[in-house]
């Protein structure tokens, strides 16, 4: 779980305030710095497999979490900038600052600029350690309020469907997996083929196998190397042997 999303916090980088600026830009900026060192050891401890480590620190950042709204701040000026904090919702920005287009009350022309308030990774460390620790509802939880912030965010799905296979949620797998797709704009062709794959297992779960092998040939049509569209394939032909 963890590797994957080491390349996703690396991407982003956090915009630090400028010294003319006050109110509520300055206020998150001063958020997302004072957080950006807890997340940063929340991953060494992970990485590490600490587990005692990233117990104790559990609680620290679940008192950081909590007080979260459960959406993303939506764009704002700040100073000669606009801050977008949202990096889905940036490439919707980007293409219209490259078409010259206003959008959303902001003037072609605008600066914007994607900020990190380290949201998500913290989202993601709160749901992983709780996940690690075996408390699946709570870590369910925890990615739910995550994806309600950013609700894009492929790391936090993903750890989201294997709760839900952990918690024997299966039937609630192909809703969500169907509606994060529906949504997504930037997942690549495995990443799609992984998830629609996962719906092919909750269905072998819930004892529809066609509609698994249908989800197993998707993801093959997406990635023909797929390992789990190929498990699941095996697990359909052995339970209609099996009948």
């Amino acid at each position: 779980m963890y590797t994957r999303w080491l390349a996703t916090i690396a991407a982003i980088a956090l915009l630090a305030p400028g010294a003319a600026l006050a109110g509520p830009c300055e206020d998150k900026a001063a958020w997302a710095a004072a957080a950006q060192p807890e997340i940063e050891k929340a991953f060494a401890l992970m990485k590490a497999q600490d587990k005692p480590g990233f117990a104790a620190l559990l609680p620290t950042l679940q008192k950081r979490y909590a007080p979260l709204p459960a959406a993303m701040p939506a764009p704002e000026r700040c100073g000669d900038e606009v801050r977008v904090y949202d990096e889905h919702q940036y490439l919707a920005y980007a293409d219209a600052a490259k078409a010259g287009r206003a959008i959303d009350g902001f003037p072609a022309g605008s600066n914007f600029v994607l900020t990190n308030l380290h949201y998500a990774e913290l989202a993601y460390a709160v749901g992983w350690i709780q996940y690690e620790m075996e408390d699946y509802a709570a870590a369910k939880a925890s990615y739910a309020k995550g994806l309600a912030i950013a609700p894009n965010q492929h790391d936090l799905a993903k750890e989201y469907v294997a709760t839900l296979l952990s918690l024997s949620a299966y039937g609630e797998m192909a809703p969500f997996i169907d509606k994060f797709l529906a949504g997504d704009r930037d997942m690549d062709g495995p990443g799609r083929a992984n998830l629609i794959a996962a719906k092919g297992i909750g269905f072998i779960a819930l004892g529809d196998m066609p509609s698994a092998a249908n989800a197993a040939n998707q993801a093959k049509a997406l990635d023909p190397n797929n390992e789990y569209a190929g498990l699941v394939l095996n697990l359909v032909a052995q339970k209609q042997k099996a009948n």
